[in-house]
């Protein structure tokens, strides 16, 4: 082992003065120690969130106008109101990453990705002050009442700070022993997982059909888990509303990283499929036939949008007579129950009865049907956990339009999976027009426009998921050859720091490579649908927002602002 490189996830670790755990819990577990750790996703923090947001700070400018929910400084504000014990008595407040390269190593460095990314911390103010704590602002962290950092000059909060790619120490005694390596063994500097998966990415050599290699400039990496970072690097700072960033030197020494992101990708597709009344049945289906219950999905969509395979039954029915108002492919039925009676028709041929309204003209058009027209009347508005991008919003909410009731018995469950799996491709979609409304936000403010996408994650695995994607945004989509690609990255700021290459872009173009690309379709009819879904997918922002509005007696400009509502009950 040449070297060891840290990941995790951006969770707020507490320690006393003696490194022991202390407990951030409230409730029956507010003390028991064990709780140590306020996980990234906890929504906590929200009124201490607002409140640092209300101050405009200047540092504010670098996470894309104002701090998330998720990030560390909002739950440094929650603990001193709410667990004051807890806050006095720390001896430190570390990002996980960070906390495990010191248990490590016994060495207290902290990360550029880390402070930068999730704390507030200014690199290019600390490099051109030659001072590790100039990349703190004394003046934010006194307007938002955490001046105890300042004076005791950042200690808990990291005095130490260095790049990915440089070395911490080495593993001590007890580290080696418990983890059966060599006392010594170089650990470098750690970094947020989303970011390592970045890092395990965008070095690998990917070209477009004219052979030309898509500079790193032009690549954005999509870390898809139970959300989706999408990362991007820049050699000249870029300031996008609503995007986390630019954080300088983040990732790779010299580039500034933008972070615009999903909070729930992966999480939300699941709660999706398993929240619908027709789960049990389909998830017996799939472990019947040893599927996945997202791969059963993704085959009964093809099979839902082309009955070509069943070439059999067109003779029996290509003779039947035509109905007008009914000359549609399956894949775009004006209903639900239109792609039903297709269906039954086929059925019907099938036990030689002919069933009306289903002409030759009909079977042509629906051959040519794809996956993506069958969301045609149904849409989603994906943020059921907030946005994360570009509107920055944790209370924003999700949508469904297009519900239609259907019978819930055991007969019925064969239409439960026709309904679940379009609900579930319209989720996919509306994930794909978010990262869309993400590149053009990012292009709007002068970010060289992205060309390639490289997927990573549990989500990329699935090939409708990178599918979609392509054809929604227009652009490539790469996807790793090693399945691991965080662990990858984790890996190449250690064999950085080891000593194995001379930089890290030299470790990245070594360690990092693409597996499969996926290129757009070449469809205009398609191209065209996707306008319409996506002009239908922003409009949704819209009225979400109108309706909050309403709700919160701000008169839209459609209406009068005259409001005789008592609002302090709501």
């Amino acid at each position: 082992i040449r070297g060891i490189g840290f990941d995790a996830t951006c969770s707020l670790v507490v320690l006393d003065k003696k490194d022991r755990p202390l407990s951030v819990s409230i409730g029956e577990s507010r003390n028991d120690d064990r709780w140590n750790i306020i996980m990234w996703r906890d929504h906590r923090a929200y009124k201490e969130t607002d409140e640092i947001n209300a101050t405009n700070h200047e540092v504010l400018k670098y996470v894309g106008g104002q701090v998330s929910i998720e990030m560390e400084t909002p739950k440094l504000m929650w603990l001193k109101r709410r667990k004051k014990m807890t806050f006095e008595n720390a001896g430190k407040f570390m990002d996980l990453t960070d906390f495990l390269a010191y248990r490590a190593t016994e060495v207290d460095v902290r990360s550029k990705c880390t402070l930068a990314c999730k704390w507030t911390y200014l690199p290019h103010k600390a490099a051109a002050a030659g001072n590790a704590s100039a990349g703190w602002s004394a003046d934010f962290f006194k307007k938002i009442g955490l001046e105890e950092l300042v004076a005791e000059n950042y200690e808990r909060i990291g005095q130490t700070v260095k790049d990915i790619g440089e070395k911490i120490g080495g593993l001590s005694e007890q580290a080696a022993k418990e983890m059966g390596l060599i006392p010594g063994t170089v650990v470098g500097v750690g970094l947020i997982d989303a970011h390592a998966g970045a890092l395990g990415t965008l070095g690998a050599k990917v070209e477009k059909k004219n052979g030309v290699d898509i500079p790193l400039g032009r690549r954005m990496a999509l870390i898809c888990g139970t959300s989706t970072c999408h990362l991007t690097l820049s050699k000249e700072p870029h300031f996008v509303p609503g995007v986390w960033g630019p954080f300088a030197d983040a990732v790779v020494g010299g580039y500034w990283v933008l972070e615009p992101g999903q909070s729930a990708t992966g999480a939300l597709m699941e709660f999706v499929v398993k929240s619908h009344w027709a789960y049990d049945f389909v998830q017996s289906e799939a472990e019947r036939k040893g599927l996945s219950i997202f791969d059963l999905l993704n085959d009964h969509l093809t099979t839902m949008k082309d009955y070509r395979k069943q070439a059999e039954v067109y003779s029996k029915i290509s003779s039947l007579p035509s109905v007008s108002g009914f000359e549609q492919p399956l894949a775009c039925a004006s209903s639900y129950n239109d792609a039903v009676r297709i269906k039954r028709a086929i059925k019907e041929a099938k036990n030689g009865r002919h069933s009306p309204g289903i002409s030759p003209i009909v079977f042509e058009k629906m051959w040519k049907g794809r996956i993506a027209y069958l969301t045609k009347d149904f849409h989603c508005l994906p943020d059921y956990y907030g946005n994360r991008c570009p509107f920055a919003d944790p209370q924003m909410r999700g949508m469904l339009t297009g519900l239609s009731v259907f019978n819930t018995n055991a007969n019925t469950k064969s239409a439960g999976i026709d309904e679940l799996s379009i609900r579930y491709l319209s989720v996919i979609q509306a994930l794909a027009y978010s990262t869309r409304y993400i590149l053009e936000s990012l292009e709007a403010a002068g970010v060289p426009e992205v060309e390639l996408l490289f997927m990573c994650g549990g989500v990329s695995k699935n090939p409708l998921f990178v599918s979609e994607h392509a054809d929604i945004t227009g652009r490539i989509i790469a996807t790793p050859r090693d399945n691991e690609t965080v662990l990858i990255g984790a890996a190449t700021a250690g064999a950085c720091a080891g000593g194995s290459f001379k930089s890290l872009e030299d470790a990245m173009k070594a360690m990092n490579h693409h597996g499969k690309k996926v290129y757009p379709e070449q469809d205009p009819a398609l191209a065209l649908y996707h306008e319409r879904k996506y002009e239908v997918f922003r409009r949704l922002y819209k009225d979400h927002l109108a309706y909050r509005d309403i709700m919160r007696c701000k008169p839209t400009k459609e209406e009068d602002p005259a409001c005789n509502v008592n609002c302090s009950i709501m």
